[in-house]
């Protein structure tokens, strides 16, 4: 049994070293991802909210808080487009290589946090009308899961999810920023919810749909 384990611990991590052509279609994956994603964050979220989404802001908060050095806004952008077309991709090859079930892990992990979330607003006495609403679509989005006949798009709108959680709900408490930017109104974080959701989907079906392994022959 210790063998047969070990056997297949050692499969799944070798699976997860990519190849010359798995990193070619990740990194397009995520370049296709990251243009709608600056559409979207610069244009019509600027339009929508007077102001464009600026990833490059919490980059610039993280290394603040914890070297003391200010990067440069050019700097921070560079790393803004080396996460979205280069970490992020090869972040979800790792983990829906190695992650049994991964797609499900992540839609209970937001969703636990998310809601865990909002109970202790709510005993706080600081539960909103609008929290109740973006939660309330944040987990109507994840139950699609339950109906979608196709895991990949399922699996693929998954990642979008987790790519927001982990910019707003885990980066940018590090940052010293507000959990989820919820305390800014939300409207900040709902728009960086649907960017996010559309970077991450684009971005993996992308990849999946030219050298993946999800299930469908390679094109």
């Amino acid at each position: 049994m210790a063998g047969t384990q070990s056997h297949s611990i050692g499969s799944n991590l070798s699976a997860a070293i990519p190849n010359q052509k798995t990193l070619i279609w990740l990194f397009a994956g995520g370049f296709a991802g990251l243009m709608v994603w600056e559409i979207w964050a610069r244009v019509i979220t600027a339009w929508i909210l007077g102001g464009p989404l600026e990833p490059s802001g919490l980059v610039t908060s993280l290394g603040l808080r914890w070297t003391g050095y200010e990067i440069p806004k050019l700097g921070a952008e560079a790393i803004h487009y080396v996460i979205g077309i280069i970490g992020y991709p090869i972040a979800y090859f790792v983990i829906s290589r190695v992650l049994k079930a991964w797609g499900i892990i992540l839609d209970v992990g937001v969703w636990l946090a998310f809601t865990a979330y909002l109970a202790y607003r709510f005993s706080q006495h600081e539960l909103s009308t609008g929290m109740i609403v973006f939660w309330a679509i944040v987990s109507a989005v994840t139950a699609t899961r339950m109906f979608n006949p196709n895991a990949l798009l399922a699996n693929c709108l998954s990642w979008g999810s987790f790519t927001w959680f982990n910019a707003l709900g885990l980066m940018a408490p590090l940052a010293g920023l507000p959990f989820l930017l919820i305390d800014w109104g939300g409207g900040l974080s709902f728009m960086s919810y649907v960017g996010h959701a559309i970077y991450g989907f684009i971005a993996a079906l992308v990849f999946e749909l030219k050298a993946g392994r999800q299930g469908l022959p390679e094109l």
